[in-house]
C-alpha cells in the first residue's frame, strides 16, 4: 500500500506551468533532462498541435516517486477557452500548484483559476515563477498577489537579485518572513501568544501552516526559475508536507467510489479512460457499479488495469484508493461514477459554453467521417455537446472562443485528414416557463390511438427538465410510457422562441390507449401537439449568457470604462478604490463580451486587467431574440399534421 497524492498545475498562459512540470519530471527522475516548450520536446504537451503552439489543451497526467510517495501529476490548460479540462482535473485534485509570473505578475485567467480554488477550498501552493528573466521584480508581484489573490500569503523563499543571472533564493525564515502575523489571523491560541510574547517554535509554525494550508486558509508563496531549475527543491519538498496525502490502507475499506475524469481516444481506436479513486480499491475482472451522468445505474466489467507509473501507464492487477486507475473501455463517459457518492469528491461546475457554432466539411464527401471525429472530439469533451439535425443533417457543436475553435479545426485536419470549417458563431439563449399550463388529448377526439394530458410549470433554477407521473405508472405499458417521456425532452430543445426549455417541471396527467391497435408512434406523435399547446398556455421568457467581470484599473480611466460598460449594455456595483487603483464589478452579456476585451488596452492605456468568467444567464429585457426552428412547430397544427402524413 502507498501513500498517494494527486496534485495539478494550472496557471495563466505563458506563466510557465508546463516548464515547470518538466523540471519536477526530471528532478524526480522520470525523465533525463527537462524538455522545453519553445523547442516543443515537453512530456506531458503530447499532442502536436500543443507542441507548436507551446500552449496545453488536454489535461496530461504523469506520475513519480518522491521518496516512499507516490505523487500522480496533471498539467492543465491555462488558456480560459479550456476551462473544461481544468474543471474535470480539479474534482479529482488533492492540491495544486499556480503558477505566476515574476515578470507579468498576476494576470486575468491567475485571478479566475484562484477565485475558483479558493471556492472549492482545495489546497494550493503558489509558485512564482521567471524569478530570474529580466523585468522579474519579487516585491512588485508579491504585493500583487495579496491585493489581487489573497492576503493570506506565507513567504516560504528569500530572494535577492532577481532579474539576474546573479539571482538567489533561499529558504525564508518563519519568523522573519511574518509566518506568525498571518497564520495568527485565522487562528485565536497563536494570537493570543503572539500578543503575550510566549516564544512560538518554528515547528508549532510549520504544523498551523500544513493545518491551514489544507484547509484552504493560507497559501504558501514559493520563488524560482522552472527554466534553470532553481527553487524547485523546496517545492517538491513541501507537497508531501503541506498537502492531505492520501494513506491507501485506510481508504481501501471503505466503500468504492470513483469519478471518471478523462477520456482520450487513441489512433489505433480504444479509448483510455481516467478515474480518480476515492476509496476501496479494483481489481482486474472485477464487476463494479457505474453511476452514469443521467443517474442510470450499469454493471461493468473491469478487463484492463493500468495504472500511472514511473512516468509511464502500466498494466496492473489492482488500484488502490487514492490513486488513478486507467481502463480501457468504450463503456464510461466523463462524470460518470464508479461504486457510489463520496464525499471526498469535489463537484466543480463552471457554466457550459454559450456559443454555438456549425461545423461542415469542405469537401462533401467526407461529412460521415466529420461526424465521426466530432462524435469521438465529444467523447473527450463532453462540453462541445455535439449535436447532428436529424432533419438538416448540420452538425453543432458548443465551444467558449476563438482559440478554442482554431485549436479543434487543426485537430481534427491532424487526426483525421479532414479540411473543416466554422460558421460564425451564435450565443445561444434559453427558455423558461412564466406560469402554469395544461392540455389533454383523448382518444377518439384526435387522429391517434392515444390519450395524453401534460402540465408544465416553472421548476426551480438549475434543475433542468423535471419530468413527472400523477398516473400509475402500470397504466401504460411501458414502451409508451418511454415515448412520451423521450418525445417531452425531445420538443422542449425548441421552446416557444425556438430556444431550449430549462427549469421546468413536466407531469403527465392523463393517459390511455386502444389494444391491440395503439403504437408508441401514436404517443410520439400526439406528445408534442399537447407539450406544446401545455407550454403556449403557460408562456415562457427567454434568457441571455452573461459574463461576470471584474475591472481593476488606473482612477483617469474610470469614467471611459463605465461609459464603454453601459454602451455595451453591461451592468456594474459601486466602484472601490485600492491600492491606488479602482476595482469594478460587473456583468457583461456574452454576445458584446469580445467587444469590451479589445478595448481593454486602449480604455486603460494599456494599465487596466480585465478578468472574465461565465455567470449564468439573465431574463432579456430588449428585444427578445428568436431562434430559427428546426423542426415543424407542433403550435401549428394543420402544418404539424402534414409533416407527420409525409413522414408517415
Amino acid at each position: 500500500m502507498k501513500n498517494i497524492l494527486n496534485i495539478g498545475v494550472l496557471a495563466h498562459v505563458d506563466a510557465g506551468k508546463t516548464t515547470l512540470t518538466e523540471q519536477i519530471l526530471f528532478r524526480s527522475g522520470i525523465i533525463d533532462q527537462a524538455g522545453s516548450v519553445d523547442q516543443g520536446n515537453t512530456i506531458t504537451d503530447s499532442l502536436e498541435i500543443e507542441r507548436r503552439r507551446g500552449i496545453t489543451i488536454k489535461s496530461a497526467a504523469v506520475s513519480f516517486m518522491l521518496g516512499d510517495l507516490k505523487i500522480n501529476l496533471i498539467d492543465t490548460p491555462g488558456h480560459a477557452d479550456f476551462i473544461s479540462e481544468v474543471e474535470h482535473s480539479l474534482s479529482v485534485l488533492d492540491g495544486v500548484i499556480l503558477v505566476i509570473s515574476a515578470v507579468e505578475g498576476v494576470q486575468a485567467q491567475t485571478r479566475v483559476l484562484m477565485q475558483t480554488l479558493k471556492e472549492q477550498r482545495i489546497p494550493t501552493l503558489l509558485f512564482m515563477n521567471k524569478i530570474d528573466r529580466m523585468g522579474a521584480n519579487y516585491h512588485n508581484v508579491y504585493t500583487m498577489i495579496r491585493n489581487l489573490l489573497d492576503e493570506h500569503i506565507c513567504e516560504m523563499s528569500s530572494v535577492s537579485h532577481e532579474g539576474s543571472a546573479t539571482v538567489r533564493v533561499d529558504i525564508a525564515d518563519p519568523h522573519n518572513a511574518g509566518w506568525v502575523e498571518m497564520l495568527a489571523l485565522t487562528n485565536d491560541d497563536l494570537l493570543n501568544d503572539y500578543a503575550q510574547d510566549i516564544p512560538i517554535s518554528r515547528e508549532r509554525l510549520q504544523e498551523e501552516l500544513r493545518r491551514q494550508t489544507q484547509q484552504g486558509k493560507a497559501y504558501p508563496l514559493f520563488a524560482g526559475s522552472a527554466a534553470k531549475g532553481i527553487g524547485i527543491e523546496p517545492l517538491l519538498q513541501a507537497l508531501g508536507e503541506l498537502f492531505p496525502v492520501n494513506d491507501a490502507s485506510e481508504l481501501q475499506h471503505e466503500s468504492l467510489s470513483g469519478l471518471v475524469f478523462k477520456v482520450i481516444k487513441l489512433p489505433n481506436g480504444e479509448r483510455n479512460v481516467y478515474l480518480r479513486l476515492f476509496a476501496g480499491s479494483i481489481q482486474a475482472r472485477d464487476e463494479i457499479t457505474v453511476i452514469m451522468q443521467n443517474g442510470n445505474i450499469n454493471m461493468f466489467k473491469v478487463k484492463h488495469l493500468h495504472a500511472l507509473h514511473h512516468g509511464k501507464s502500466m498494466p496492473v492487477n489492482q488500484i488502490d484508493a487514492g490513486d488513478i486507475a486507467i481502463l480501457m473501455t468504450d463503456e464510461l463517459k466523463v462524470g460518470d461514477v464508479i461504486g457510489a457518492v463520496s464525499d471526498r469528491m469535489k463537484r466543480v461546475h463552471f457554466q457550459k459554453p454559450p456559443i454555438q457554432v456549425q461545423v461542415s466539411a469542405k469537401n462533401p464527401a467526407e461529412e460521415h467521417q466529420l461526424h465521426t471525429a466530432l462524435c469521438d472530439l465529444t467523447e473527450e469533451d463532453p462540453f462541445l455537446q455535439y449535436i447532428q439535425d436529424m432533419k438538416t443533417k448540420e452538425n453543432i457543436i458548443h465551444v467558449f472562443g476563438k482559440v478554442q475553435q482554431e485549436i479543434l479545426l487543426e485537430t481534427i485536419q491532424q487526426q483525421y485528414g479532414i479540411e473543416a470549417a466554422f460558421s460564425a458563431p451564435r450565443v445561444i439563449c434559453i427558455e423558461k416557463p412564466v406560469a402554469t399550463g395544461e392540455a389533454v388529448e383523448f382518444i377518439g377526439e384526435c387522429p391517434f390511438y392515444a390519450t395524453v394530458g401534460l402540465r408544465v410549470e416553472p421548476g426551480e433554477r438549475g434543475t433542468g427538465i423535471q419530468y413527472r407521473l400523477e398516473v400509475e405508472l402500470g397504466s401504460l405499458p411501458l414502451a409508451f410510457q418511454k415515448a412520451i417521456k423521450d418525445t417531452v425532452i425531445e420538443v422542449l430543445q425548441e421552446g416557444l422562441y425556438g430556444w431550449t426549455v430549462t427549469d421546468i417541471i413536466v407531469t403527465l396527467t392523463h393517459t390511455g390507449y386502444a389494444s391491440p391497435v395503439s403504437t408508441a408512434k401514436d404517443f410520439r406523435s400526439l406528445t408534442p401537439l399537447v407539450l406544446m399547446s401545455a407550454l403556449g398556455k403557460a408562456g415562457t421568457e427567454v434568457y441571455e449568457p452573461i459574463n461576470v467581470i471584474q475591472f481593476i484599473l488606473p482612477e483617469t480611466s474610470l469614467s471611459k470604462v463605465l461609459s464603454k460598460l453601459a454602451a455595451l449594455e453591461g451592468t456594474y456595483q459601486e466602484p472601490t478604490f485600492h491600492n491606488h487603483a479602482v476595482h469594478v464589478h460587473g456583468t457583461i452579456p456574452v454576445r458584446t463580451t469580445d467587444l469590451l476585451k479589445a478595448e481593454v488596452h486602449s480604455l486603460t492605456s494599456g494599465e487596466g486587467m480585465l478578468s472574465v468568467k461565465p455567470g449564468g444567464y439573465v431574463k432579456v429585457q430588449a428585444t427578445v431574440p428568436v431562434n430559427k426552428r428546426r423542426q415543424v412547430n407542433p403550435l401549428n397544427r394543420g402544418e404539424y399534421m402534414l409533416y407527420l402524413n409525409k413522414i408517415m
